[in-house]
C-alpha cells in the first residue's frame, strides 16, 4: 500500500464496500480512505478532499493515527487548488511527524511535494533545500519511481530560473527512472517538459516523438492533469507551424481537462496561450475574449510567467483593435510583474548549491574509491598513498584545464561582442559625418546661391514685373525646404537641448510642412543619456515618422516616449493602412538603419500592422545603456 503516491488498484468498488461494513476496525477505514484519496487525487480534487477529510474525522477519535498521512494529503490537496499557504502549513505539519517514525521512503515523498509547492515562489533557498534531502535519501534508497520524481523537481527549479542544460540532464534521468519503474503518468510529465525544450531548439524530429508517446500516455491512463499539459504543448507546436486550425483545437482540450481537476493555475494557462494563439492566427478579438476569462480564473497565488505570458499578449491584441489606451495599460503590468522577478539573484544562488551538491557527490566518490583501495591493495602504505596522490593530481589538472577553456571562450566571446559594437559605432558615425558635411553644403552652397539669385531677380522688381514676383517667391519657398533639409541632416535642437526637447521641436517642424497631425507625448521620469544615445534614438523616430509620412495615407501620427523604472519606451503609431509582412523590403534603407540603431542600443523593435495602422515600439533598458 502507497500512503504518499497516488496508489493504483483496480478493485474500487470493494473498497468502497469496505467502508460500508461497520464491523470493521476504524483503523482499516483509515488506510482505506487514504487508499482512495490516492486513487482519485490525480482526476478529481473534489474526490481527495472528501475521503483525507473522512480519515482525517476516523483518526481524531483514534489516537491520531496516522494523522502525518492526513496532513500530507490536504497539503496535495491545498497545493492544487492554488491554496500555497494552507499547503504549506499542511506539509510542515506533517514532516516532522514522518521523520519521527524513521520512514525514508516517506520522508523523502513529503520534502519533495514540499519543495515542488514552492516552485512558483520566490524561496528559492528553502526548496533547494528540501528538494536536495529527498533527493539523496532517494539515492540512498535506490528507487527508481521516487528517484525519478526528485530529479523532475529539480529540473523544474533550473527551468524556472534560466539553467536550461541542467534542466535537461535532469529531465533526462527522471524519463529513464520512469521507464524502469512504469509509471505512465509520470513518464507523461517528464515527456511534456522535454517537448518544450524541443520546442525551443526547434527540433520537429523529437517533438513529434515526445508528443506522440505523451498523447498516448493520456488516452491510456485519462489523467487530466498530463492530457491538460499535452495538449497545451501541441497547440503551442502546431502554432509554431502555423496550422492554427489544430493549434485551436488543441489548447481548447487543453482548458477542458484543466477545468476537470479546478486547478486555477492550469486553467489560466491553458486561456492565456489561447489568447496568444489568436494574436498569433490575426484574431485580436478572440483573443481579448481568452484573456478576460485568463482574469476571471486570476488568483494572486498563481503569478510570475503565466501573468507575463497573458499581459503581453493582450497589450498586442488591444493595438491590433486600435485601442492603445487598453494597449499601454497591459504592457505596463507585463512591465511590472517582470521587474519583480530578480532571476539572476536566483541564478547565483541555484548555481552555488549545484556546485555544492556536485563536490559532496564527488568527495563521496573519491572516499569510496580509497576505501576500496585501502581494502584490496594491501601490499605496502607507500603504494596507497602513491595511487592516492595520482588520481588527486589528475583531478586537479583536469579541473585547471578546463577552467583554463573556459576562460579562453569567455574572453573570445567578449572580443566578437566588442568587435561587433565597434563596428556599428563606427558605421553610424560616418553616416553622421556624412550627414553633417550635406547639410553644411546645402546651408553654405545652393541655400547661398539661392538666395544671390534672388537678390538680382529683386532688382528688377521695381518693373513690375509679375513673372519676376513669381520667381522670387518660388526661390523662397526653396530656401525655405534646403533649411528644413538641412535641419533634419543635423537638427540644432539635438545640440542645444535634451532629446524630449530635440524630438518634439522636430515634430513642430514637420507639422508645418506635411499634412499628416504629428502629436508629440513625453510621460514618466526625466532621461538623462549622453548625446550618442540621444543621437540615434532620435535618428530611430525621425526614420518611423518619415516612413509613416511616406507610405501609410495616416492622418495622424503618435509618437510618444516612456521612462519607467528604467525601461524606456518609444513608440511610434498611425491610423493608416498598414502593410504587409512581404512588404518590408520595399522600405528600404530607412527600415535597414532603424534595426541598426535598435541593435547598436542593444533594445528590442516589436512592430504591429494591420488594416487600422502601424505601432512601432522601441524597448530600451537603461541599466544596459549605462552600464556600457
Amino acid at each position: 500500500m502507497s500512503f504518499y503516491g497516488f496508489a493504483q488498484t483496480k478493485d474500487i468498488d470493494s473498497l468502497k464496500t469496505v467502508l460500508k461494513n461497520t464491523s470493521l476496525h476504524d483503523t482499516v477505514k483509515i488506510k482505506t480512505n487514504f487508499i482512495l484519496a490516492g486513487r482519485f487525487g490525480g482526476y478529481s480534487l473534489d474526490s481527495l478532499k472528501k475521503y483525507t477529510l473522512r480519515a482525517i474525522d476516523l483518526s481524531k477519535s483514534n489516537e491520531n493515527y496516522m494523522l502525518d498521512a492526513a496532513y500530507f494529503y490536504m497539503g496535495s490537496y491545498y497545493d492544487h487548488t492554488g491554496d500555497i499557504s494552507k499547503a504549506k502549513e499542511s506539509y510542515l505539519n506533517a514532516i516532522p511527524l514522518i521523520d519521527s517514525i524513521k520512514e525514508g521512503k516517506k520522508l523523502a515523498k513529503a520534502l519533495s511535494n514540499y519543495g515542488g509547492l514552492l516552485n512558483e515562489t520566490d524561496e528559492l533557498t528553502e526548496k533547494l533545500s528540501y528538494n536536495m534531502r529527498a533527493l539523496k535519501l532517494r539515492e540512498k534508497a535506490n528507487d527508481p519511481s521516487e528517484l525519478g520524481k526528485s530529479q523532475f523537481n529539480l529540473a523544474v527549479i533550473y527551468s524556472n530560473t534560466g539553467f536550461d542544460s541542467l534542466s535537461v540532464n535532469y529531465l533526462e534521468l527522471a524519463l529513464k527512472n520512469a521507464a524502469k519503474s512504469k509509471e505512465k503518468v509520470f513518464e507523461g510529465y517528464v515527456l511534456n517538459s522535454l517537448i518544450m525544450y524541443a520546442l525551443k531548439d526547434n527540433n520537429n524530429k523529437k517533438i513529434e516523438e515526445y508528443l506522440a508517446k505523451s498523447e498516448e500516455i493520456c488516452l491510456e491512463t485519462g489523467s487530466p492533469m498530463l492530457c491538460y499539459n499535452t495538449y497545451l504543448r501541441k497547440g503551442t507546436y502546431f502554432d509554431k507551424l502555423k496550422k492554427f486550425e489544430e493549434a485551436e483545437i488543441s489548447f481548447k482540450k487543453s482548458i477542458e481537462f484543466a477545468k476537470k481537476r479546478k486547478s486555477p493555475g492550469d486553467i489560466m494557462h491553458a486561456y492565456a496561450s489561447l489568447g496568444k494563439h489568436y494574436v498569433k492566427s490575426e484574431q485580436p478579438k478572440m483573443a481579448i475574449e481568452s484573456f478576460k476569462n485568463f482574469e476571471k480564473h486570476k488568483t494572486n497565488s498563481v503569478e510570475g510567467k503565466i501573468s507575463q505570458l497573458a499581459y503581453s499578449n493582450w497589450s498586442k491584441a488591444e493595438r491590433m483593435v486600435g485601442n492603445y489606451k487598453n494597449s499601454n495599460e497591459y504592457l505596463q503590468k507585463y512591465i511590472d510583474i517582470k521587474d519583480s522577478m530578480n532571476v539572476e539573484k536566483n541564478k547565483i544562488l541555484l548555481a552555488n548549491s549545484e556546485t555544492k551538491y556536485q563536490s559532496e557527490k564527488k568527495d563521496k566518490e573519491i572516499a569510496q574509491q580509497q576505501l576500496i583501495l585501502e581494502k584490496s591493495q594491501t601490499k605496502t602504505q607507500l603504494m596507497t598513498i602513491l595511487i592516492v596522490s595520482l588520481l588527486l593530481a589528475s583531478i586537479l589538472l583536469w579541473f585547471v584545464f578546463q577552467q583554463r577553456q573556459k576562460r579562453i571562450q569567455q574572453q573570445l566571446v567578449a572580443i566578437r561582442k566588442e568587435q561587433e559594437v565597434l563596428t556599428l559605432e563606427s558605421l553610424i558615425e560616418g553616416e553622421e559625418k556624412e550627414r553633417l558635411r550635406i547639410a553644411k553644403e546645402l546651408h553654405d552652397g545652393v541655400n547661398g546661391d539661392l538666395s544671390a539669385i534672388k537678390y538680382k531677380l529683386s532688382s528688377l522688381l521695381k518693373m513690375n514685373n509679375e513673372v519676376i514676383n513669381e520667381a522670387v517667391t518660388m526661390i523662397d519657398n526653396s530656401c525655405k525646404q534646403v533649411r528644413a533639409i538641412s535641419h533634419n541632416l543635423v537638427p540644432p535642437s539635438l545640440k542645444d537641448f535634451n532629446l524630449i526637447e530635440a524630438v518634439n521641436n522636430y515634430c513642430e517642424n514637420i507639422n508645418s510642412i506635411h499634412k499628416p497631425e504629428i502629436n508629440f507625448q513625453h510621460i514618466g521620469d526625466s532621461i538623462d543619456l549622453n548625446k550618442k544615445v540621444e543621437v540615434n534614438i532620435f535618428r530611430i523616430i525621425q526614420e518611423l515618422v518619415t516612413n509613416a509620412i511616406k507610405h501609410s495615407d495616416a492622418k495622424t501620427i503618435d509618437v510618444q516616449i516612456s521612462n519607467r523604472n528604467n525601461t524606456l519606451l518609444v513608440t511610434v503609431e498611425d491610423n493608416g493602412k498598414g502593410y504587409k509582412n512581404e512588404e518590408n523590403d520595399t522600405l528600404g534603407i530607412g527600415l535597414s538603419n532603424i534595426k541598426s540603431r535598435v541593435e547598436y542600443l542593444d533594445a528590442n523593435l516589436d512592430v504591429v500592422t494591420n488594416e487600422n495602422g502601424t505601432s512601432n515600439t522601441v524597448e530600451i533598458d537603461l541599466n544596459k545603456i549605462n552600464d556600457n
